[in-house]
């Protein structure tokens, strides 16, 4: 008996020193990547063009086929001032019908890649830990509404996926900047440099991109009241992302797209006459498509706060849990605007939550049963 305590004892002693080695984290760490890579090459090479995605090959509102790339700047200004303000998802989806979709195999699989790192990162900082990685990829595998739509079909994947990538690239320096404030962060040319990817990061996703703008703003908040110094980034970001933004929002082509779908009344007549009941029962529907993700968030808070009482800490881990938590809810509760709300629109709201989710994880202390767990559940 004395035996087996003794090799159980040294066997969850080896597994922490191989967990906590930077180096096999390293290894591990890019190994994770380089197979989640090669099976994102396989399932977009196994997903066919469907639908919409044969429309990006003209210009829009018309038959005329998009020939050169100076074709898609003319869709585009047709769309926008016809259709609607997602010009940067649009630009997306012609492009890569213009250039094929052998093309788009590869980069949409390297676009899965660095959303995949963006949670990651987000969540748990500059640190390397393979198992939390794992987490998030299988996390991010489970629990995003309408994978196939969002992330592996076309035209869907450059409206989600993409979009939301660039969301997450955007808020990233507000979280690493508020791990260490370096040179680089602080720097105006740093500030100047990112301006382009904040204007399109506002042109992406209504309820996203309003949710990044209020993550941005929290993350400046919480500067401020630590006496950390405002980074020249971050008024750039907040500007640049904010014009962005009103310039989707106030799109010619949104005003006269409403004028001409008949969605409302037909949606209305579905569900019941009061449209008020046909924006709750969507919004009550989706809602309990994720409340997997939610109870699997407020289990990771229960987690963190009893952490944080057994150490005697003063709570400051609970912030970023709360910012990303709060910028999944204001991303849920403005669907509560428009008639429709399709599951595939809760895409950021899932994203937000994840990275809750993997923050509270990452501040737990590595015990041997805890290594267990978040090694061989995923």
């Amino acid at each position: 008996m004395n035996n087996d305590r003794v090799g159980k004892k040294y066997g969850n002693r080896a597994i922490q020193n191989l967990m906590e080695s930077p180096k096999t984290n390293r290894i591990i760490f890019g190994a994770i990547v380089a197979v989640t890579f090669i099976y994102m090459v396989f399932l977009n090479i196994k997903t066919p063009l469907i639908a919409d995605d044969f429309v990006y090959t003209f210009i829009f509102g018309t038959s005329t086929p998009v020939m050169s790339f100076g074709d898609i700047v003319v869709s585009q200004i047709s769309y926008y001032t016809t259709w609607g303000g997602r010009v940067a998802a649009e630009v997306f989806t012609q492009t890569f019908m213009f250039l094929g979709k052998d093309v788009f195999n590869l980069a949409n699989s390297f676009c899965y890649i660095i959303f995949c790192l963006a949670v990651y990162f987000l969540a748990v900082g500059r640190k390397i830990r393979f198992e939390l990685l794992l987490l998030t990829t299988v996390l991010i595998w489970f629990f995003i509404p309408m994978f196939g739509q969002t992330v592996m079909w076309l035209t869907g994947s450059c409206n989600y996926l993409w979009c939301g990538t660039i969301i997450l690239l955007a808020i990233l320096p507000f979280r690493l900047y508020q791990e260490k404030q370096t040179r680089l962060l602080n720097s105006i040319w740093f500030a100047v440099a990112m301006i382009p990817l904040f204007f399109i990061s506002g042109i992406t996703n209504e309820n996203t991109a309003g949710a990044m703008i209020l993550t941005m703003l929290m993350f400046t908040a919480v500067y401020f009241k630590g006496k950390i110094r405002i980074p020249v980034f971050a008024f750039t970001a907040l500007f640049f992302s904010t014009c962005g933004f009103l310039c989707m929002i106030f799109a010619p082509g949104n005003s006269l797209r409403v004028e001409n779908e008949s969605a409302v009344a037909e949606v209305t007549m579905m569900v019941g006459s009061n449209p008020i009941i046909t924006r709750l029962s969507y919004f009550a529907y989706n809602l309990y498509a994720l409340m997997p993700l939610v109870i699997l968030a407020a289990i990771a808070f229960v987690l963190l706060k009893n952490e944080i009482e057994r150490k005697g800490k003063d709570g400051k881990e609970l912030v970023n849990f709360g910012i990303f938590t709060v910028a999944a809810a204001a991303a849920l509760i403005v669907m509560l605007v428009p008639p429709k709300f399709p599951p595939r629109a809760m895409f950021g709201l899932a994203a937000f939550l994840i990275i809750a989710v993997v923050y509270g994880f990452s501040q737990l202390e590595l015990t041997p049963a805890r290594i267990w767990k978040l090694v061989l559940i995923p």
